[in-house]
């Protein structure tokens, strides 16, 4: 009886142990993720500040345009370094995103902090992760689709910017 009762724990476990990993390899893509979105909201602020002075101004002169470009890279290696949080508060005073996609953005940045800071130690009292992995995919793999799809469009928006910078200059 022993050992069909130990048979059954090993064969759980292994059961278990199939879901821990999609779980564990769907928090850290969710930090690849927003590692990407944070890059990509950077480059699209220090992007905007090249055509928001073409916007003040017709024309400028090379060595203007150089200044420009070397403040730019300064401003940029600045918000390289902040989290999602402090670049999306940036991103709040420029007229780039709509509200709608500053929300889904800040839902992204609460749900990422969650499972990146909370997630685990919360589940060492419930244990409801250790008990039940397989019911934490559905929403992990709903997130990862919300950061895809928020990642996609702040792709496409740079790409967009990148060709008007083009134009102009």
């Amino acid at each position: 009886m022993n050992k069909i009762i130990s048979l059954a724990r090993h064969k759980m476990n292994l059961f278990k142990r199939k879901y821990y990993k999609k779980v564990w390899g769907s928090v850290g893509f969710i930090v690849n993720l927003s590692q990407m979105i944070e890059y990509n909201i950077a480059n699209i602020l220090a992007l905007n500040e090249i055509l928001s002075a073409f916007d003040k101004q017709d024309s400028m002169f090379v060595f203007e345009y150089n200044e420009l470009l070397r403040k730019t890279d300064e401003w940029y290696a600045e918000l390289d370094k902040k989290e999602l949080g402090k670049v999306l508060r940036e991103a709040k005073d420029r007229p780039i995103f709509t509200e709608q996609f500053i929300d889904l953005l800040d839902k992204i940045r609460v749900e990422r902090n969650y499972y990146v800071h909370t997630f685990f130690k919360e589940d060492l009292k419930t244990k409801q992760f250790q008990d039940h992995p397989k019911e934490c995919i559905p929403h992990l793999q709903e997130l990862i689709g919300d950061m895809h799809a928020a990642n996609e469009e702040l792709v496409r928006i740079f790409q967009e910017m990148q060709q008007e910078v083009k134009l102009i200059y």
